[in-house]
């Protein structure tokens, strides 16, 4: 006997959602560090301008992300990718799997604070071509909002309970947090004055929101200042 149409698609749309539960952080990792790869590839195709800047600190950022480019990827692939690629089609969850995720969540929480410092470096430095910053706030902008959220969902996973979060989250009577409920509150703060889709209940909660805000007014502040520089050069 066969299954009516209606019931087989919702088998299989469970079926995708239960997939993605399980699986969601792996595939997070991916598009983050593949938003990373594009950021630190344009930037040091650009090396011509970038090393005829005079600012050392520009150079010097333009050095560590050619040795990204072109030297740790060595590393990273075997390291990062083909164990997130065996999360993805493995049948049951290894006991590795969750200080790994954690490892890669520390270098891509270290390597957004290190972006950040170059964009504001890149401002400041007149050779450097005007579009080289937007291009590398196009892909850096959701990058970060992206790992800010993976930050507030991991704190609450380590240090929160199911009766006490570290954060709350403003979403549509969901019945527990969920780790989309976190990216989309993170994902909100570039459109909103303030980050209003999370809230934290502590003040070491509220102190991480404040430098989450400072973070985005930082590159809303990048943005604004090159988009004048380039309509002021037409």
């Amino acid at each position: 006997m066969t299954r009516p149409d209606g019931a087989a698609g919702q088998h299989g749309a469970n079926t995708i959602r239960a997939y993605l539960s399980r699986r969601w952080e792996p595939i997070f990792f991916l598009v983050v560090t593949l938003l990373l790869i594009a950021q630190v590839l344009l930037f040091v195709s650009s090396e011509t301008s970038v090393l005829a800047s005079t600012s050392a600190a520009v150079a010097a950022f333009f050095q560590f992300e050619s040795f990204i480019a072109y030297r740790f990827a060595y590393l990273a692939t075997p390291m990062f990718y083909l164990p997130l690629l065996y999360l993805l089609v493995c049948r049951s969850w290894p006991s590795w799997a969750r200080h790994f995720l954690d490892v890669i969540g520390i270098y891509i929480v270290a390597r957004m604070f290190v972006q950040l410092i170059g964009l504001n470096l890149l401002v400041f430095d007149s050779v450097t071509p005007r579009f080289t910053l937007i291009t590398q706030l196009l892909f850096f902008l959701p990058y970060s909002l992206l790992v800010w959220g993976w930050i507030y969902w991991r704190l609450d996973e380590l240090f929160g309970s199911d009766n006490y979060k570290l954060f709350q989250i403003d979403c549509e009577q969901a019945p527990r947090q969920r780790p989309i409920d976190y990216l989309v509150a993170s994902l909100t703060s570039a459109f909103s004055a303030t980050i209003s889709g999370i809230r934290g209940r502590s003040a070491r909660a509220k102190l991480l929101l404040l430098v989450h805000g400072i973070f985005v007014y930082d590159l809303m502040g990048l943005t604004l200042s090159r988009a004048v520089a380039l309509i002021q050069s037409n």
